[in-house]
């Protein structure tokens, strides 16, 4: 038997029946191990993390550690989380590892990554980055996967590890990025597309700062006005503008920029390079920067000096939003009240339906919808007409497909009901989601509610951001009485606050450590001192900046 093993238990037996700490001559008599080999022992545990040291002077004295073991954890991560020894065998790996793999966790553990289900991941750069963490370097890389038809990313982190025994190892976390690098592509399909969009469009897109001064103009500016882009930016609307014009203009620019509004329409007479006379109807929406401050108009300008030319933009403007209500993801439907028949419907209706457009005209809701869908949109319309904008309504289909349905009024000229506008929308994975978030929220709070000691989380401004049932009930509270509370002006005793409070700010500057443990009273609401003997440690952000204390307490006995 190894002596090591048989002594380091011994030694973790009395540290946790002395948990004010011990020093090594107190420990080599309570274990009856001489003290050179206790010390030995006791750099065994401090390095894996089980017990933590203070000094006094020249003695030394030992506690358990408060820390959570890693073991504990694993299988709350939504990461992929794996522990290899120095070998490079898997000691540990959490349930999203063995999901991941398709296999039970005994196929897994005690095998080399090339000989386990996760051969996938023995990769040159991995073994790589495995020697490395094993030399004690933490490295962070990027690797895509290509699994099947499918292509993953992950983000993956080589965290050097030390075992009870001293020993080295690597843990290796596999974060998913696969939506987050797909939502990347996204956008950046997005923004090019966006940027085709408004370089071949017909109209005219003009950006001017606080100075209304030209910051960016599509190149749409050579077919309307004869300048090229580089010629118009860094001047103004009225350098291209007749004297009698620009006057009025500016005018009217001064109190555009001294009050902005949502959006204003006016029109612009402006000068074509061939010194013809151009009209162009302007369209302006003011823009904001991330902190909400003014920044400047953002112009769509439109040709509209001829009738014909006119007449062309009207189409081409309808002709657009068509466009964009047929190829946006919602369902958009259109039916006249009085026949009670559809007279429109885009792409995404006619997949939902699978009828086209002309199928479905003169039919009516119960004819092409699901019944609690045809009666949302045939019911309602006295709300509509009583003064209600719209009606909205969530439905669940039989296949289980949940719904968020919208129906619009829309009246002719004389206020009377003539179309309803209807919009449907798939919601199922965002209410999925939803309610994930919340059931994953209330397991948590379950699990500090059925703890037997108080629990409370302290933001670094003293803020109570959590308490747990038991804590309210020592302190006499119910939990909306303290949550937002200061901890200290609270809880805390009047004699003990302004010390107390004065430590924890130093702390949570990082100024001084935080103490493990220690015993401090609190004032329950009757005004009465109850001593607890308190478990702390900090919590950071992912930069490592303290953002709050969680302190564990248990009440001792008077």
């Amino acid at each position: 038997m190894d002596r090591t093993t048989d002594a380091l238990p011994l030694l973790l037996g009395a540290l946790k029946e002395h948990p004010r700490g011990m020093s090594v001559s107190d420990l080599a008599a309570a274990v009856g191990i001489n003290r050179n080999t206790v010390s030995r022992y006791l750099d065994v545990l401090l390095v894996s993390g089980q017990v933590e040291m203070e000094t006094y002077g020249k003695a030394k004295v030992f506690y358990l550690s408060q820390r959570v073991p890693i073991a504990a954890m694993l299988n709350f991560s939504s990461d992929l989380v794996l522990v290899l020894d120095r070998e490079r065998r898997i000691v540990q790996a959490n349930d999203a590892a063995c999901k991941f793999a398709g296999r039970e966790r005994d196929d897994v553990i005690g095998k080399s990554i090339e000989e386990s289900p996760l051969a996938a991941f023995d990769h040159p750069l991995i073994q790589s980055r495995i020697t490395d963490a094993l030399n004690g370097r933490e490295v962070t890389e990027e690797l895509r996967f290509l699994r099947r038809d499918d292509e993953l990313f992950f983000r993956i982190k080589f965290l050097p590890t030390v075992f009870n025994d001293g020993a080295p190892g690597v843990t290796i976390i596999l974060e998913d990025i696969t939506e987050s690098r797909r939502a990347q592509e996204a956008l950046r399909e997005s923004e090019f597309l966006f940027r085709s969009l408004v370089e071949n469009i017909n109209d005219l897109i003009l950006n001017v700062d606080e100075t209304c001064t030209f910051t960016y103009v599509s190149p749409k500016s050579q077919d309307i006005l004869g300048y090229s882009p580089e010629e118009m930016l860094h001047k103004t609307p009225c350098d291209f503008m007749p004297p009698d014009k620009a006057e009025r203009v500016k005018e009217q620019i001064a109190a555009l920029f001294a009050d902005p509004e949502q959006k204003v329409l006016f029109e612009w007479t402006m000068h074509h390079r061939d010194g013809s006379t151009v009209i162009l109807e302007v369209s302006g929406t003011p823009v904001y920067d991330i902190i909400g401050d003014f920044t400047g108009y953002r112009m769509v300008c439109r040709d509209v000096t001829e009738r014909v030319r006119a007449t062309k933009r009207v189409a081409q403007w309808k002709s657009f939003l068509y466009s964009v209500v047929n190829n946006i993801p919602s369902m958009v439907f259109v039916w006249e009240v009085e026949k009670n028949t559809f007279v429109f419907a885009n792409r995404a209706s006619e997949v939902f339906l699978g009828l086209t457009q002309e199928e479905m005209a003169g039919k009516q809701a119960i004819d092409l919808f699901p019944p609690k869908m045809a009666a949302f949109f045939v019911d309602g319309d006295r709300e509509l007409l009583e003064g209600s904008t719209a009606l909205e309504e969530k439905i669940t289909l039989p296949e289980g497909r949940i719904l968020a349905v919208k129906k619009i009024p829309i009246f002719n000229s004389h206020g009377r009901l003539r179309y309803m506008l209807g919009i449907a929308e798939d919601v199922t994975d965002r209410a999925a989601a939803e309610s994930l978030l919340v059931a994953e929220r209330d397991r948590v709070q379950g699990y500090l509610n059925a703890a037997g000691i108080m629990i409370a989380v302290i933001g670094a401004d003293g803020t109570i951001n959590l308490i747990n049932h038991r804590g309210c009930e020592i302190l006499g509270y119910v939990e909306k009485d303290l949550t937002g509370k200061n901890w200290f002006t609270t809880v805390v005793p009047e004699r003990l606050r302004d010390r107390l409070a004065q430590n924890f700010a130093e702390v949570m500057a990082g100024k001084n450590d935080l103490p493990p443990l220690e015993e401090s009273p609190v004032l329950t609401r009757s005004g009465r001192e109850q001593p607890i003997l308190w478990h702390n440690a900090l919590l950071r952000d992912e930069e490592g900046k303290i953002v709050a204390m969680v302190s564990s307490g248990e009440v001792v006995p008077e």
